[in-house]
C-alpha cells in the first residue's frame, strides 16, 4: 500500500483504545477464560471473539446467548471485568511503538481523541497512567453515548468534542480501529478508517480511501498528510 502514503489529507485522528493503543485484548481474553472456568463453562476463542469491540451492555447480550440460562450473564460479566481490571491495575500494556507515534503526532499539534467501547472513567484512568491521556482532546466511553459500537454514536460524539480544536466535520478526521465492529461504527459515522487488526484478522478487504488495512498504527499514520505539514 505504499502508493497510499501521504495521500490521505486529514486534520484530526480518532483512535479506538483496546487492541489498538493498548495491548489489552489478550488480557481480556485470558481473564474471560479464568471467569468461564470458574463457572465451569466452555471458553473457546470463538465465543470471546463475538464480544470484541462491544461495550458492557452489548457484551452482556452476547453472554446471555453463550451462557446457559441458569448463569446470570450480568454477574458473569461483572466478575470478568473485576478480574480484568485487577490485571490492569499493576501496569498498562501498550502496543509496541504507540508512545512514539502519539508523541510525534502531539509534537506536530495534530488534534487527537479516543472513542472506545470501554467505560469512559476506566479509559481515562488507564490512558492517564499510560501517559497518553494528556495528548487527547477528548476520551469518550461507550457508556457515555446512547448506543455502543457498531452504532456510530461514540465517534460522532468525538467529532463534536474535537470542535474545541477547530474541527468542523467528519471529513476532516480519520479513525483508527482494530475490530470489525469498530470499523462498522466509524464508517457509520461517515469517517474514513484505517484498520489495524489485533487478535482477529480483518473480515473484509480494504476499500480505499474509505477503509484501509495496516499492519501497525505507525504504518497507517505514515499514509496520512496533515495541514500542519504544509509550508507556511
Amino acid at each position: 500500500m505504499n502508493q497510499l502514503q501521504n495521500s490521505l489529507p486529514i486534520k484530526a485522528i480518532i483512535f479506538d483504545m483496546d487492541g489498538l493503543l493498548l495491548d489489552s485484548e489478550t488480557i481480556s481474553y485470558e481473564t474471560y477464560v479464568v471467569t468461564a472456568k470458574r463457572y465451569e463453562q466452555e471458553y473457546g476463542f470463538e465465543n470471546y471473539a463475538q464480544m470484541i469491540g462491544l461495550n458492557m451492555v452489548e457484551g452482556v447480550a452476547v453472554l446471555q446467548k453463550i451462557l446457559p440460562p441458569e448463569i446470570d450473564a450480568e454477574r458473569f460479566k461483572a466478575e470478568w471485568v473485576e478480574t480484568y481490571r485487577d490485571r490492569l491495575a499493576a501496569s498498562v500494556p501498550l502496543k509496541p511503538g504507540i508512545v512514539e507515534v502519539i508523541s510525534d503526532l502531539a509534537a506536530r499539534q495534530i488534534p487527537m481523541a479516543v472513542a472506545t467501547s470501554s467505560q469512559g472513567a476506566k479509559a481515562r484512568d488507564v490512558l492517564a497512567r499510560a501517559g497518553l491521556a494528556q495528548h487527547m482532546i477528548a476520551i469518550t466511553g461507550g457508556n457515555e453515548v446512547p448506543r455502543g459500537k457498531p452504532a456510530p454514536d461514540v465517534y460522532l460524539a468525538s467529532v463534536t468534542k474535537l470542535a474545541a480544536a477547530g474541527i468542523k466535520d467528519v471529513d476532516e478526521c480519520i479513525a483508527f480501529e482494530d475490530s470489525e465492529i469498530g470499523v462498522i461504527a466509524a464508517r457509520a459515522a461517515g469517517l474514513r478508517v484505517i484498520q489495524v487488526p489485533d487478535l482477529v484478522p480483518a473480515a473484509k478487504p480494504a476499500t480505499p480511501p474509505f477503509h484501509l488495512i495496516a499492519d501497525t498504527l505507525a504504518e497507517g499514520v505514515s499514509w496520512l498528510s496533515f495541514e500542519s505539514d504544509l509550508p507556511a
